[in-house]
């Protein structure tokens, strides 16, 4: 049976001001990475953790380590994960009616031992960058290509918005922002295309899975979006350097690139276009032995 070993991990707030939505974890089956998506502008539902969205991270990673076990099955997880989280939301609620684009989300990547076999399983854009013994790349994510999407999205909201000059977050920006909350209503919708970590306890049903199918031992990483940017956004880094970067001086080398390219080489995003100067950036260096 393969056993999963976490080397390293770290994570990073994109902005002093505002907390972490992003957390990581495992156990002795399993090794995941989530990540809140920021709220639009709302009131806070829970009122916990300095956002709804570091709530629902916490409160998933902390629900992951507890429930995923080999032999159990990760929807089934899911599916009671987010009715747990559900019934925490509509008692802070107050049966008050709550906006569908105010409601916490998350996305997830998950690596997973299921007998003798490696599963990857994900809601969302996290990201899982892997390489195997015989040199074999696996890159993924529940939503494919989601980042060039989500650059396409980023460069329209600086032409409408005047860029990082007048606004920290381009979802500051008042059309920017209703057309974010629009498309972030649709999610978790039956007949949609986006579903995540919530309270819709049917997202289990839309959840992608894809069996791993290599050679051991093997490196790789578990990203949110926002430290999987060095090789989706920036073009630091092919798959395999970023791994193999990782595991031969840390994680905290990559976060120090990460953010001077942020901060320091593009502060205007104009030449990488992006909905925030920096995002939170979250990563998980793990191995795989036989």
């Amino acid at each position: 049976m393969p056993n999963i070993r976490i080397i390293d991990s770290i994570t990073d707030p994109g902005s002093a001001s505002r907390s972490n939505e992003d957390s990581a974890g495992g156990n002795a089956s399993c090794a995941f990475v989530i990540d809140g998506a920021t709220g639009l502008g709302g009131t806070s539902i829970v009122g916990l953790h300095g956002s709804d969205a570091a709530w629902l991270a916490r409160f998933a990673q902390s629900t992951f380590e507890e429930l995923v076990r080999n032999g159990r099955q990760v929807t089934e997880v899911v599916r009671e994960l987010n009715q747990r989280a559900a019934n925490v939301v509509h008692e802070a609620a107050h049966a008050l009616p709550i906006e569908a684009w105010n409601l916490p989300i998350a996305s997830f990547q998950m690596i997973h031992v299921e007998g003798d076999r490696l599963v990857t399983h994900g809601l969302g854009d996290c990201r899982l960058f892997l390489a195997d013994a015989d040199g074999k790349v696996i890159e993924t994510s529940a939503i494919k290509a989601a980042y060039a999407k989500e650059r396409d999205r980023a460069r329209r909201a600086i032409a409408q918005s005047g860029g990082f000059a007048t606004h920290q977050a381009l979802a500051d920006e008042p059309v920017v922002r209703d057309e974010l909350r629009r498309r972030r209503a649709a999610y978790n919708q039956p007949g949609g295309s986006v579903w995540t970590l919530g309270i819709e306890p049917a997202a289990a049903d839309h959840i992608a899975s894809e069996q791993l199918d290599i050679a051991l031992p093997a490196r790789g990483l578990l990203c949110s979006d926002g430290f999987a940017a060095l090789a989706d956004q920036y073009g630091r880094y092919g798959v395999s350097d970023l791994v193999r970067a990782a595991a031969s001086t840390g994680l905290a080398p990559l976060l120090q690139e990460l953010r001077h390219i942020e901060r320091v080489d593009d502060p205007d995003g104009q030449q990488f276009p992006r909905f925030k100067i920096s995002d939170d950036a979250t990563a998980v260096l793990f191995e795989i032995v036989p």
